[in-house]
């Protein structure tokens, strides 16, 4: 199952593989638009609206959150894009799960608030990875599930994320990706 994001994180700009991006929040969305960027699209003209990947950088598609709520377990996300075409990038999730950890609680996490229509930055202990696992599994059926349904209101959707991952698959950033 193919996602089509707009203009997405920095990427690959072909379908070869995962994507990612180092740059920090730079749009917004408004009342019934989809966003036309992400937190750091840097299309270039020699490649359309297809994103460029940051060194150091990929997307993965967040299946749940585990082992309190330090444990994300993702897949790698593969980005497909046309840079002929103003469509933007589609990411899907591949390959089997990882489970990465956070580096430290201080780690931020940006992450799109739907009820705001804006980015905010957390940390990962200050409502960041409390925010990736209530919209990755909202109704608490993952491995340490169980919880009651929880209010998915401010969850964008889509649960792809830009990461910058460092040693021993620890998340050293983490920023949530505008989808359609």
């Amino acid at each position: 199952m193919a996602l089509t994001l707009t203009a997405c994180q920095p990427g690959e700009t072909d379908d070869t593989g995962a994507a990612g991006s180092s740059a920090s929040p730079s749009a917004t969305a408004s009342a019934g638009a989809t966003p036309t960027a992400s937190p750091a699209a840097s299309a270039s003209a020699d490649n359309g609206s297809c994103p460029t990947i940051a060194k150091g950088h990929k997307v993965i598609w967040v299946n749940n959150v585990e082992g309190a709520m330090n444990n994300v377990i993702a897949k790698d996300a593969k980005m497909h894009c046309d840079p002929k075409s103003d469509a933007g990038a589609a990411y899907e999730p591949v390959g089997e799960p990882k489970t990465y950890s956070m580096a430290s609680g201080d780690t931020k996490v940006t992450v799109i608030s739907k009820n705001d229509m804006k980015q905010k930055t957390l940390t990962a202990q200050d409502g960041g990875i409390a925010h990736v696992k209530t919209c990755a599994d909202p109704n608490g059926t993952s491995y340490d599930g169980g919880q009651a349904s929880a209010d998915t209101s401010d969850c964008w959707g889509m649960n792809f994320y830009d990461v910058a991952v460092g040693a021993d698959n620890k998340i050293t950033a983490m920023t949530e990706v505008y989808s359609s």
